[in-house]
C-alpha cells in the first residue's frame, strides 16, 4: 500500500491524534479539529512542523459527506502538501484536494520508518 514513490513526492506524512472539534472561526465553511501529532516522518525544510498539539482545518461540506471519515480520539496517517494548509489563510494544518488520511494501522511504524531509510538513499 505505502509506496517509496508516494513519501519522495510528499512535503509531510505526520501520525496524528484527532483530540477535539469545533466550528473555526472563518464561519460555517471550515471545522477546526484539535491534532496531536504523535510523530513526524517526512516534512518539508522550513516547515514549522513538530511534535505536539496543533490545529486541523477541514472543509465543513467534505465532513458532511464524510470524506474523509474522521473520528474523534483515533489516530491518523496524514500524506499532503504543507502549502495547502499556508494558502488557506489558517494556522496548522488544512486538509486539501491533494490531502490523504488513512486511519492508523500499528504494522505501519515500522514500515514507514523502513521507507525513510531507503528514500535517504534515492537522493
Amino acid at each position: 500500500m505505502l509506496e517509496i514513490d508516494i513519501l519522495v513526492f510528499l512535503c509531510a506524512v505526520i501520525m496524528g491524534k484527532v483530540v477535539g472539534r469545533e466550528a473555526s472561526a472563518a464561519g460555517d465553511q471550515w471545522v477546526r479539529l484539535a491534532l496531536s501529532v504523535q510523530a513526524v516522518y517526512k516534512r518539508a525544510p522550513r516547515s514549522r512542523l513538530r511534535r505536539g498539539a496543533t490545529a486541523l482545518h477541514v472543509r465543513a461540506a467534505d465532513l458532511a459527506c464524510k470524506c474523509p471519515k474522521i473520528k474523534i480520539n483515533k489516530s491518523y496517517l496524514i500524506l499532503g502538501v504543507e502549502k495547502e494548509g499556508v494558502s488557506a489563510g489558517f494556522p496548522g494544518l488544512t486538509v486539501g484536494e491533494r490531502t490523504l488520511l488513512l486511519e492508523w494501522r500499528d504494522d505501519w511504524h515500522r514500515r514507514i520508518r523502513r521507507l525513510q531509510r531507503r528514500a535517504i538513499n534515492c537522493h
